[in-house]
């Protein structure tokens, strides 16, 4: 379990930010990095406790018949996971790694979904959907490979331009720490179940992530109000930037979270509880 006092000291004792490093690249394409970033998400792996608190929270947002864009998706973990709960809706992965899509697709097609559609383009831009409006979009654990601040806000601005009223948006990232004590231990949690190219992905993710402050401000000069911000309520580990309920959830959606839940080992439903509680609207 997390040193939850070591994290609370090492941030109080730290008063500033260091400089973020960005990610070495804005996309994952090595295939060897792609296999260990699917297994961390596979059930089990060090990313369940966070994939379930998602499908929690997007379990309120999702209608029938929405139209989903998943920024940055990857290999598209939790779009897989959403397709396959919400057949009537369509979803749209969109990345700028070509293998990472690759491996959508090709997942897609193994489970039979043919609700989901790729785009390997810059999300800062998206030009194929020039004339598409969209229901939901999604973010997670990706802005922080957006080089800069400036790429951020026209991240936020697309993502605007995008929604179709009555929509809403979905986000979550890393946020910036102040200590290298802290990011340690962060990611001596993470080695004990991932790879450890996937470790040290995750350490080279930490240090590219922006100040929570940076992310508020911009989203809250691009976003259509009103959303929800939510960070960490011990350290600035992460944050959820969203818009509110708009249904409920289906029943197929709850049993399969249901599952899930009593699927997770002990120490996973552990995290799973601190994401849940561990956390304040700012």
């Amino acid at each position: 379990m997390l040193r939850l006092d070591k994290i609370i000291w090492n941030e109080y004792k730290t008063k500033s930010y260091p400089p973020r490093i960005n990610e070495p690249s804005e996309a994952m394409d090595d295939p060897e990095q792609i296999r260990s970033y699917v297994a961390a998400y596979e059930w089990g792996g060090p990313s369940s406790a966070l994939q379930l608190h998602h499908l929690r929270n997007l379990s309120r947002m999702i209608k029938p018949g929405d139209t989903i864009l998943d920024l940055a998706c990857g290999p598209g973990p939790l779009l897989l996971e959403l397709a396959v709960l919400y057949p009537e809706c369509h979803f749209i992965g969109a990345d700028l790694s070509p293998n990472m899509l690759q491996h959508l697709e090709e997942e897609a097609r193994a489970r039979g979904l043919s609700n989901v559609s790729i785009l390997c383009e810059d999300i800062r831009t998206l030009p194929s959907l020039s004339e598409t409006k969209v229901d939901l979009i999604i973010t997670t654990s990706a802005l922080h490979h957006v080089p800069t601040e400036d790429g951020l806000r026209q991240v936020f601005h697309r993502m605007a331009t995008l929604l179709r009223e009555g929509g809403g948006f979905y986000i979550f990232d890393f946020g910036l720490l102040k200590s290298p004590k802290t990011r340690e231990i962060l990611v001596n949690e993470v080695a004990r179940l991932a790879q450890p190219i996937t470790v040290q992905d995750y350490d080279v993710s930490l240090q590219a992530a922006y100040p929570i402050p940076t992310v508020v401000s911009l989203a809250e000069q691009e976003l259509p109000k009103p959303f929800t911000t939510e960070v960490c309520s011990i350290a600035d580990i992460f944050y959820f930037i969203r818009t509110g309920v708009r249904s409920e959830p289906s029943a197929r959606a709850l049993a399969y979270i249901d599952k899930r839940w009593k699927d997770l080992s002990l120490t996973l439903k552990g995290e799973h509880i601190m994401l849940r509680t561990l956390r304040k609207t700012i």
